[in-house]
């Protein structure tokens, strides 16, 4: 272990809200490494795959039916060593530093979102939550083209959202965000896509979204959905799969992708208990909370 960064579902791991964890368990699933064997530097990926089952052979080893999540039903990457299969490394290039390759997993998702979604030129996309998996869901759609409205609480991170090049932010305690994405958009975002993980902003995104609209579900998909105004609107969930971690390095690695400015704080793996009391605490005014050895 090199590096490694806190995802919100370690918080809800650390703050006992999803209590299949069981005692001891080691969580974290988006860091890098050196191989003890050759002293390369790699990213690791954490969805251990079959590569034989139905959905394997189809191309959505994210989805196998004998796959295990590390720092899930696994041990996790915040320990000093980690044994996993070859397949699972992807060598990190030179020009990439060993904390922005311990934050693969984010970039590789919002990818995986925004192809799943098919947007297209300049459709407007809805991003609720500008934590880090909001922050490059929003570079990315940039990318794609689109049209952004991002969606917080806090300003601090609504700038980052406008550095990244959002279109419209909304502080959704100042003014309503179901009011305003309507106002911008005429009849509803073609595309939302829930990334603040909390039943209240899962339960909004049916007001937010047009007509045969599209909603991805990134965060806690718990939640009550009044779908009796959404006209043919599909919702889905999405998973991170393996597929798309290369093309997240290539694009941290060609500068295309920023993820160095989310780092607001870092720490040492022996002071973790710090780091992600860190991370859960607004008042620190964290975004990305970064541990290395």
């Amino acid at each position: 272990f090199k590096a490694g960064s806190i995802c919100g579902t370690d918080l809800h791991f650390y703050r006992g809200e999803w209590t299949k964890m069981r005692i001891g368990q080691v969580i974290g699933h988006d860091a890098c490494g050196i191989r003890v064997d050759t002293g390369e530097r790699v990213a690791m990926v954490p969805i251990i795959y079959c590569g034989s089952c139905y959905f394997c052979l189809r191309g959505l080893p994210h989805l196998c039916e004998n796959g295990k999540f590390m720092g899930m039903e696994k041990v996790g990457f915040f320990t000093e060593f980690i044994a996993i299969p070859i397949e699972n490394l992807v060598p990190i290039p030179k020009n990439v530093s060993t904390e922005e390759a311990a934050m693969l997993e984010p970039v590789a998702l919002a990818i995986d979102t925004l192809d799943f979604l098919r947007t297209r030129l300049r459709d407007w996309v809805t991003i609720v939550g500008q934590g880090p998996i909001g922050l490059l869901t929003t570079q990315i759609a940039k990318l794609k083209g689109c049209l952004v409205i991002a969606i917080d609480l806090h300003d601090y991170r609504l700038k980052l959202s406008e550095k990244y090049g959002a279109d419209v932010c909304i502080n959704a305690r100042e003014e309503d965000p179901m009011k305003k994405v309507k106002e911008v958009t005429r009849r509803g975002s073609d595309v939302v896509i829930e990334a603040a993980g909390t039943k209240q902003t899962v339960e909004q995104t049916p007001f937010l979204v047009r007509s045969a609209g599209k909603v991805a579900l990134l965060g806690e998909s718990e939640g009550y959905l009044d779908l009796g105004n959404v006209g043919e609107a599909m919702f889905s969930t999405v998973y991170i799969t393996p597929i798309h971690y290369p093309l997240a390095l290539n694009l941290i690695s060609e500068k295309i992708v920023d993820v160095k400015s989310l780092i607001t704080h870092r720490f040492k793996l022996l002071d973790f208990e710090h780091a992600i009391q860190t991370a859960g605490n607004f008042a620190e005014r964290p975004v990305k909370v970064v541990i290395t050895k």
